[in-house]
């Protein structure tokens, strides 16, 4: 097998990173930033919304596949069955007013799975290194 290209794991790197950050789109703005409307792209609940997850989960998942990293994919697992609640939501509510934002809870558990890829995803890089 070829040896994989550096930015696929800089993509991994960036995907995991994402999925990281999700447990803060319920934070609380306390601060108008209508001077400055370019900023609220980056507030949380337009950065997190649950088709851009949908986006993120999918890519992580294709690229753990591609890239055959077994341990990192069985440690993401868990990630399918959220990923199609998440569809399941967004189809079943076609005319829901964006940004959909998931729920504290829901939004916890996939940083935490998130946690255990990264950590699944460094001690198989690491064994495959050493």
């Amino acid at each position: 097998m070829p040896p994989t290209p550096i930015y696929q794991f800089v993509k991994l790197g960036m995907n995991l990173e994402y999925l990281r950050g999700i447990g803060s789109t319920s934070l609380v703005l306390t601060s108008s930033l209508t001077a400055f409307p370019e900023l609220t792209e980056n507030l949380p609940a337009k950065r997190f919304t649950a088709t851009k997850v949908v986006a993120v989960l999918k890519s992580l998942l294709i690229q753990l596949e591609e890239m055959q990293l077994q341990q990192a994919l069985a440690a993401a697992a868990e990630f399918r069955p959220m990923l199609a609640q998440i569809e399941a939501y967004i189809g079943q509510n076609p005319g829901a007013p964006e940004p959909i934002v998931l729920q504290d809870g829901f939004a916890n558990r996939l940083v935490g799975l998130a946690k255990q890829v990264s950590l699944a995803l460094k001690r198989e890089l690491g064994s495959q290194a050493g």
